[in-house]
């Protein structure tokens, strides 16, 4: 009876570890996973939560419900699952501060930003690039890196000889003008390829993060400085137009080329980067029970009451984080020069929407947008916009890279989650109480 006894222990101590690991990829990647994704999750926690409480022990399947699950937390589960013992070492003093605060989970959520909207107040996936020919980090300064911006680094040496190419999305023709855009990675897709010469080199980065930044800061550096209101979307067009300009874009059997000026052998080192990891928030649940959000708060919000960010029909699961610059009454404009007025008036407060309105772009503020293209529920500021009486109007700080309120429509105030109040990871200067 002792081995049977010692498998089923085992079994169940196995199964425990991996429900741990699913909650832990739902709290903090549902806001970036497909909704599909994340209800597969869920459903088959379910299913391996219903079999672990079953009264008749079955260890068979038991153990194929451990590895169902398992086998998606791992395709998706990022750097959350499977967990290394730097993450281990992590959460084990977030946790120890908590006990010792005497905080419950449900005054705190931790917030993991996904995307860049924010900055530069929060961060999501960023990258510092080096030049190719610049030196590596050493063993020291990567461990420091790790633990104090959670940073990996990455060095990639050419597999053939030739000239490096990005590959290249044809949009269609203004005019007699060919119109390209640079080719995004396949949806899913662990990697985005560049090529040399003829041949595709595929460059494995996690899914959240886009090397389209670090192809313009390697092989493009001045036009990466250009200090346009769309940032690299726009630094890109300007790229693209140069090369068309002067012929270094070819059609090829793999689709369009833009040819950089780089001329690499086998085995040089084509590029040279770092991918830091987003911002961990620590989000206050408490206070907007008790107050209503102020204009200027950075604020985090459900979203599956918002009808613009529903897919075909079905409602997004998502949490997201913005700043709210507009409650219910408030009418908002943004003029031809990325100003921000908010009842008549250019907002002076908080500092990050005034360095915005300002365009302070030595502080990484780039000036409001007042729209983000034509969708279904987009309400541009254009013209002056009066924000609904229950509603919050919303913006990311990164106006050039935001999917907000000018896109999808307003914040239902019921759904408002609570305020970023610490920014709890990483360790560097950015440690400590949130905008």
């Amino acid at each position: 009876m002792f081995p049977v006894f010692t498998e089923k222990q085992a079994l169940r101590k196995e199964a425990k570890a991996v429900l741990e690991g699913a909650e832990k990829v739902i709290l903090y990647r549902q806001d970036v996973l497909p909704a599909d994704v994340v209800e597969n999750i869920k459903s088959l926690e379910a299913q391996l939560k219903a079999t672990f409480k079953a009264k008749e022990f079955n260890a068979e399947k038991l153990e194929q419900d451990i590895n169902a699950l398992r086998e998606v937390l791992v395709e998706h589960g990022g750097k959350i699952f499977p967990v290394t013992m730097l993450g281990d070492w992590v959460e084990m003093l977030v946790m120890a501060a908590i006990v010792a605060g005497g905080i419950r989970s449900f005054f705190l959520q931790p917030f993991k930003i996904p995307t860049n909207s924010m900055w530069p107040t929060y961060n999501g996936m960023t990258s510092v690039v080096r030049a190719p020919s610049a030196a590596v980090p050493t063993l020291k300064e990567k461990i420091i890196g790790k633990i104090t911006d959670w940073s990996s680094t990455y060095v990639i040496q050419a597999e053939d000889s030739g000239t490096v190419k990005i590959p290249l999305e044809f949009l269609g023709y203004d005019g007699t003008v060919r119109r390209y855009r640079l080719r995004h990675r396949a949806a899913g897709a662990d990697y985005q390829e560049i090529y040399i010469g003829n041949r595709a080199q595929a460059i494995s980065v996690p899914q959240d993060f886009n090397l389209d930044g670090v192809f313009l800061r390697t092989f493009y550096p001045n036009y990466a400085a250009m200090p346009l209101r769309r940032q690299d979307n726009e630094r890109w067009e300007k790229v693209i137009e140069h090369a068309q300009s002067n012929n270094l874009i070819e059609e090829t059997a793999n689709g369009p080329m833009l040819k950089t000026s780089m001329t690499v052998q086998a085995g040089e080192i084509v590029l040279n980067f770092d991918i830091l990891t987003g911002d961990m928030l620590f989000v206050d649940r408490v206070s907007y029970n008790f107050v209503n959000p102020s204009r200027g708060d950075t604020f985090v919000f459900r979203t599956n009451h918002i009808p613009g960010l529903a897919v075909q029909g079905v409602p997004s699961q998502n949490y997201y984080v913005k700043r709210l610059v507009g409650t219910p009454g408030d009418k908002l404009r943004v003029d031809g020069e990325g100003r921000l007025f908010i009842n008549g008036s250019e907002v002076t407060s908080p500092e990050p929407m005034a360095l915005n309105s300002q365009r302070a772009i030595s502080s990484n503020y780039y000036g409001y947008l007042a729209d983000i293209g034509n969708f279904g529920y987009s309400i541009p500021l254009t013209n002056e916009y009066q924000v609904t009486d229950g509603h919050y109007y919303a913006l990311g700080d990164n106006s050039a890279n935001s999917f907000d309120s000018r896109g999808w429509g307003e914040v239902p105030g019921k759904d408002v989650v609570g305020r970023p109040l610490v920014i709890l990871h990483p360790f560097g200067p950015r440690w400590g109480w949130a905008k």
